[in-house]
């Protein structure tokens, strides 16, 4: 899969040319400069006693946060300790997505001034199901011909526009060779099981025509649980950058933005890899980024009115991303036969066997933070921990992981598997089994979460499905 890194990548974190990396794709990579980390006196210092824990030169703070994480190194998976943190923006700070190469492909033009290629975006329009024809022509197979979709604004519960009274405009659009369904994690199978497709059991429920009985829909959801250490020092976490007014009139940190510079411009501050002492052998198995003056603690009750208690300016997080969890029992299941309505997502968290060595692998990783903490001294000490336990340490850590680790990058509902799997939804061409002219290219596909972070390994997987389809002959679309 290199090789499509590689097609994907423009990097600006290694000189062009470095083995391993891509300069001409549509995917800016950047690193921050030093500016973000020389403006903030207190975070080098806890990220120097990192450093020094981790068994590397704490002076050379700055040149560790530029370590590219991205190598090509055999060894790379095991590599630990301080590491910049990659992200995908270019170097003036603006953002780059797949949103991206798709305005690109839609806006370009051939040498007539119309439009290159055959693309059409529709962006008030939500699929309901796919369409079949079940004439028999096809061996008695069925076939995906199309899509049903509602034209409308905010159709979907889950958008907050969300109004039930109004119905939208049902329309279908036609598919000369195949459907690629690309819904996601959670709306992918949802509108497979809409189709028909998906166990049956849970389609008949909603009496919804079972087209084929494929159990492994909706299920081995899984994602990169996520918990943190947090604790607040003696003193406060300065940063001598503009103070940002967050678009307001005025707004310093905007005006330096539209330069490349200043808060806005700049990514995550660092990144530190550990691997537990339950880590698979060849895998490191925490990622873990520093936050200093904030916390990241997920998402709260419904009591708080999604407001997050405020954080003191004392504290620092280091926030943890398992990789590969063990998890496999999360589902995604219709609530109804009406495709509006938002699935059931349960990703039965530390349920499965296994689930020890992800609570260990967190714990070991709260330790961790702990004694970087413990480890420094004045002006820093005393800490006042504040997660996993708060005020001491004396609570159940483990449980507290059980209670308080939180997730978004969800993945694995239609898997990828091997053909004796009876719970594999695709096959290895991403094709959706027991019919014809049906794809799934999303994270949903993957068997296994890709590692701490899936979105560098979507775009690679969309550009792997690319080639897959390219590559097939004709007859596999009849």
């Amino acid at each position: 899969m290199r090789k499509y890194f590689v097609q994907l990548e423009n990097d600006h974190t290694v000189p062009r040319g470095t083995p391993g990396h891509g300069f001409n794709g549509f995917l800016d990579i950047s690193l921050n400069s030093g500016e973000s980390l020389s403006n903030q006196t207190e975070a080098q210092e806890v990220l120097k006693a990192a450093a020094k824990f981790m068994g590397q030169d704490p002076n050379k703070i700055f040149e560790l946060l530029q370590t590219d994480m991205n190598n090509a190194s055999p060894n790379r998976d095991q590599e630990v300790g301080l590491r910049g943190f990659p992200s995908h923006r270019n170097p003036m700070g603006r953002r780059v997505s797949a949103r991206d190469a798709v305005v690109q492909v839609l806006n370009a033009k051939n040498k007539y001034g119309k439009p290159k290629y055959k693309l059409t975006v529709g962006l008030e329009s939500f699929v309901t199901k796919v369409l079949f024809d079940t004439s028999g022509k096809n061996k008695g197979t069925p076939r995906a011909i199309g899509v049903e979709y509602l034209a409308g604004k905010s159709m979907y519960q889950a958008d907050p526009r969300y109004d039930p009274s109004v119905k939208g405009v049902t329309k279908q659009a036609y598919a000369k060779q195949e459907v690629i369904i690309a819904g996601g994690t959670f709306n992918s199978p949802q509108i497979l099981k809409l189709s028909g497709i998906g166990p049956r059991d849970e389609l008949e429920k909603f009496d919804i025509p079972v087209l084929v009985d494929l159990p492994g829909m909706g299920k081995n959801l899984q994602d990169n649980t996520e918990m943190g250490v947090v604790a607040e020092a003696s003193i406060n976490f300065t940063n001598k950058a503009s103070v940002c007014t967050y678009g307001a009139p005025g707004d310093p940190c905007l005006e330096e933005w539209f330069q490349g510079k200043g808060p806005y411009a700049t990514g995550p501050l660092d990144a530190l890899m550990f691997k537990s002492s339950v880590a698979a052998l060849n895998e490191r198995d925490i990622f873990f980024f520093g936050i200093p003056a904030a916390s990241f603690q997920g998402y709260w009750p419904d009591k708080t009115v999604n407001v997050v208690p405020g954080v003191k300016p004392s504290a620092f997080d280091w926030s943890m991303v398992k990789i590969h969890p063990n998890g496999r029992l999360g589902t995604v299941e219709l609530v109804s036969a009406n495709p509006r309505e938002v699935p059931d997502i349960n990703f039965r968290f530390f349920e499965e066997p296994g689930a020890d060595k992800d609570l260990q692998a967190l714990a070991e990783g709260i330790e961790l933070g702990r004694k970087i903490f413990d480890s420094m001294g004045a002006p820093f000490q005393p800490w006042t921990e504040t997660l996993p336990c708060k005020g001491n340490r004396d609570c159940d850590v483990k449980e507290e992981i059980r209670a308080q680790a939180w997730s978004h990058h969800a993945t694995s509902t239609c898997s990828i598997g091997a053909d004796d799997d009876p719970m594999a939804v695709l096959d290895s061409s991403f094709r959706v089994r027991g019919v014809n002219g049906l794809r799934v290219v999303d994270a949903s596909s993957f068997p296994r979460t890709p590692g701490p972070f899936p979105v560098i390994p979507a775009f690679m997987l969309g550009l792997k499905a690319a080639d897959v389809i390219l590559d097939d002959p004709y007859e596999a679309w009849l």
